[in-house]
């Protein structure tokens, strides 16, 4: 199916950048339509879970996040290491970068799990999921997060099977942990019966 952008208007600028985009598409029925829709520009970012495989355990992080505050919810999210990717960064050196800024650990070894659009209905951010491979017992720095960024992250260790637990119990509910968790290791065998019955 075709499409084509007709217009675009410049409706903020700031940290992320906000536009109206009027586009015409091919419909399903046939013909055409034409539809206006906001588009968030926030560039694309990389997602870690680091993975210490001697321990089998895994490193979440908490952080505040106002999403869930403006929504009256819990605003300490479990997730895992997170950023965007800086203009002619690659992929690979904005993970590691992450992973210094906010865990304190530069994996030995990254595996990339995928890609996904985080919110394609409003944006075009992709988000490129990794398992960084490093050694609990060996951090490079003391992570935290970036202060210039306001950043103040809690790092915990946990068992790869606590954290499975804790994705199946609805602790984890912030898609970059819970799709990286899920591709890394597959789905917990509680949850897939529940879904099946």
């Amino acid at each position: 199916m075709k499409y084509r952008i007709v217009d675009k208007t410049v409706l903020y600028r700031g940290f992320f950048e906000l536009d109206a985009y009027t586009v015409e598409h091919e419909t399903v029925a046939g013909g055409w339509q034409r539809i206006t829709r906001e588009h968030l520009e926030r560039g694309d970012a990389v997602a870690v879970l680091l993975y210490d495989p001697q321990y089998d355990e895994v490193l979440l992080l908490q952080q505040f996040r106002i999403g869930p505050a403006v929504r009256g919810e819990d605003p300490w999210l479990t997730e895992i290491v997170a950023g965007i990717v800086d203009a002619g960064e690659s992929l690979e050196t904005a993970a590691i970068r992450e992973c210094e800024e906010e865990a304190g650990f530069r994996p030995r070894r990254l595996l990339p799990l995928g890609h996904y659009y985080a919110t394609p209905g409003g944006s075009s951010e992709r988000l490129f999921l990794f398992l960084g491979e490093v050694d609990k017992d060996r951090p490079t720095g003391s992570g935290g997060g970036q202060q210039d960024e306001q950043e103040d992250i809690r790092l915990c260790w946990v068992p790869r099977e606590q954290a499975m637990g804790m994705l199946q119990q609805g602790r984890i509910n912030s898609g970059a942990p819970m799709m990286a968790i899920l591709l890394a290791f597959g789905c917990p065998a509680a949850a897939t019966s529940q879904a099946g019955g």
